[in-house]
């Protein structure tokens, strides 16, 4: 009997140490998806002095690097999902029919984080702003949205989690593009038309083909008649990420509608992958030259519009550099957007100029003035960044500011609610415009 407990007990120490033994033979784990996993730790500090967090440090290494962990992590999830019906990561969603959605979707989904009217106005003002100066600079804008994915196929959801019947952040602020007259490409009832699937099940972005979809949606949009939607496909794979980040020792891929051709562009300079901050391309293709600013969705789709256009630029760049069309002699603009983050909108200011406005005549005094915050030091070579809050102005009000007596209008964006940032010279003086009850006010502003 003793015999049966030492062997017992001698074999629950070995299953227990197995994973720092496979640490020890084969090396450390490596991420799945977009993990980044603790670096190995070092005993000394730069300086050689002793790390005096080395035992933290290791501890965390050890804690995400140890042998096995990719299979140990990817049969807890399988049990999780077979036996719960859970996913058991808060970053995956466990969805029916083998679908998988990313958590960071479900607050627009449940519609429980809606934007404040505020928050609207601004994220398409600050649209308008970025519109205006791409005329200035002869160039066509274009705002695309790329719609989550269980706003196209709700009925792949958990029932346990209901669909919000109140308009989404995105049909609320489509309606505020309309009415401030900014240009935009709205992808929903285009992907949503297609009878099949258009995004993958295991992924959270749209196929090659969904991408092609969006390209033709784009060139519409701009008058250009295109087809890419038309040509052949063939079946390839794909491993989703998705899945990688619940299931990462799984890679069994899916199938994936790509396009049955080569590509018809040449990269510019280095290109490593999709993922790049910066992509340079050229083509015999019919427009001319574009700048794109894009997310994850232009991982395909940024080799679909490098075909159409002469010469383009992809940028990954947040928040976006507006300096960036006279650089590129861009003549088309366009800012594509995953639907779940609206919201940074309305807190990115882009990295442009401000544009020069007419001081109300009729400002009467603010009972309080406006902490002005300036930083010389920014982006844009000659400009200075200046960015404040305004605690109570109307929903739909512009914010300028007067710089030495000169009038701009600031991009309404920033931390928190009446925040807004505007780039232009440097002042001596400064004061802040704004509409509270319908009225102008102007509040002194200390630089």
């Amino acid at each position: 009997m003793k015999r049966l407990s030492l062997f017992f007990s001698l074999a629950f120490l070995l299953l227990c140490a197995a994973p720092l033994i496979a640490l020890a033979v084969l090396g450390p784990a490596e991420p799945a998806a977009n993990q980044t996993l603790a670096a190995a730790p070092r005993l000394t500090e730069a300086d050689g002095g002793f790390n005096g967090d080395f035992l933290t440090e290791l501890a965390a290494y050890v804690e995400e690097r140890f042998g096995f962990r990719q299979e140990l992590i990817t049969l807890d999830a399988r049990l999780t999902a077979a036996v719960f019906r859970e996913s058991a990561t808060d970053s995956v969603v466990l969805g029916r029919e083998g679908w998988l959605f990313y958590g960071e979707t479900l607050a627009d989904y449940q519609g429980t984080a809606p934007l404040s009217d505020r928050e609207l106005w601004a994220a398409a003002r600050t649209l308008a702003l970025v519109q205006e100066q791409a005329a200035e600079a002869g160039a066509d804008f274009r705002f695309v949205l790329a719609p989550n994915k269980n706003t196209l196929y709700p009925q792949y959801m958990p029932a346990r989690y209901r669909a919000s019947e109140a308009p989404s952040n995105w049909e609320r602020l489509r309606e505020e593009l309309d009415r401030q007259g900014v240009a935009y490409v709205d992808l929903i009832p285009v992907l949503a038309a297609e009878p099949e699937p258009v995004y993958y099940r295991t992924d959270s972005h749209w196929t090659p083909y969904g991408s092609a979809l969006a390209h033709d949606a784009i060139l519409a949009s701009l008058g250009v008649p295109a087809g890419l939607a038309e040509e052949p496909f063939a079946m390839g794979e794909h491993l989703g990420d998705l899945q990688e980040m619940l299931y990462p020792a799984d890679t069994t891929p899916e199938a994936s509608p790509t396009l049955a051709r080569a590509r018809a562009f040449t990269h510019l300079g280095a290109f490593r992958s999709p993922e790049d901050l910066t992509i340079r391309t050229e083509s015999e293709g019919p427009l001319g030259s574009l700048l794109m600013f894009r997310d994850s969705f232009g991982n395909t789709l940024y080799a679909d519009l490098a075909e159409s256009f002469s010469r383009a630029c992809f940028s990954r760049a947040m928040p976006i550099r507006l300096d960036m069309l006279a650089e590129e002699g861009a003549d088309t603009l366009v800012l594509e957007l995953v639907e779940r983050n609206l919201a940074r909108l309305a807190t990115e200011a882009p990295v442009m100029e401000a544009p020069r406005r007419e001081l109300p005549a009729d400002a009467a005094q603010a009972p309080e003035a406006v902490a002005l915050a300036c930083r010389e030091a920014s982006p844009l070579e000659g400009l200075a960044c200046y960015t404040g809050t305004v605690e109570r102005l109307d929903t739909d009000s512009p914010v300028y500011v007067a710089l030495d007596g000169v009038c701009y209008e600031a991009s309404p964006a920033g931390d928190g609610a009446g925040a807004f940032t505007l780039y232009g010279p440097a002042a001596q003086s400064a004061a802040v415009y704004y509409r509270l009850d319908g009225r102008w006010l102007r509040a002194d502003a200390a630089l």
